[in-house]
């Protein structure tokens, strides 16, 4: 089961309590401009009666479907479901709750926050790449689903901590919203101590630029191929893993192994 459908005035009283935990009023009022139904739909998660513990990792995965990954949809596939069965074969697996978005000219949600164990695995049908790179307005809305459901389990005494992985080849080019707004947006939530923020770039000159335009510090460059592809999604996993067995709020170092 996930949590009941929340509406805007219910997004807006958990961006103020999480304002009262430290969430900058800027990154707030950002998240606010950009409600809409697909935001919402990223605010929902498994019902409390559904989580099994009382400190939860949740890890959204924001996969690039634009028109140049085409020749890298099995490797994705692949490489996303092999994450899943990482952290399904870990002690932590009921603790992790994963969502998982794709981007071409917009956003798609694929699912919300869910127990690792009850995910379905990603198939062909389901990751098409085509079209664009809506990668700013997609963050956004993950963005706001992180911070809404997160702030419900923290409000009903679930310890929580969220991860964002970014997997792209290239910068945006299809977004309404502005690179400043998703930093903007980054660093209230990095100022909270309780997010990490990832950006893994394949086969592009300079990913560390890329991500620092969206505020994200924890960067790992790749090549383009199929193995590459494959590995950082291994690197990625290893890399919650071990950050789900952390302290709460205990740092950002998360491509560290």
């Amino acid at each position: 089961m996930t949590t009941n459908n929340p509406n805007i005035d219910d997004i807006q009283d958990l961006f103020a309590d999480a304002r009262s935990e430290g969430l900058q009023d800027q990154a707030s009022a950002i998240l606010v401009e950009n409600l809409d139904s697909v935001a919402l739909a990223g605010c929902n998660g498994a019902g409390l009666t559904d989580i099994n513990t009382d400190d939860v990792t949740l890890v959204a995965a924001v996969i690039d479907a634009s028109g140049s990954m085409s020749g890298m949809r099995q490797a994705v596939l692949d490489g996303f479901n092999t994450m899943l069965d990482s952290f399904n074969g870990s002690k932590q697996a009921d603790s992790i709750l994963v969502s998982a978005w794709s981007f071409n000219d917009k956003a798609r949600l694929h699912f919300s926050y869910t127990p690792s164990p009850s995910v379905s695995k990603l198939t062909w049908s389901e990751y098409e790449p085509t079209g664009g790179t809506a990668l700013y307005d997609t963050l956004l809305y993950v963005m706001a689903g992180m911070v809404a459901y997160g702030q419900t389990l923290r409000n009903n005494g679930v310890r929580t901590r969220g991860i964002i992985v970014v997997f792209s080849d290239g910068g945006d080019n299809a977004s309404r919203a502005k690179a400043y707004q998703v930093s903007a947006v980054s660093d209230g939530l990095m100022a909270q101590e309780i997010y990490t923020l990832a950006y893994a770039g394949f086969g592009v000159p300079d990913p560390v630029r890329l991500a620092a335009e969206v505020g994200f510090p924890s960067v790992i460059p790749a090549g383009s191929g199929p193995s590459e592809i494959r590995r950082i999604f291994r690197q990625v996993s290893a890399s919650v893993i071990r950050v789900s067995q952390a302290t709460v709020g205990a740092g950002n170092a998360f491509f560290t192994v």
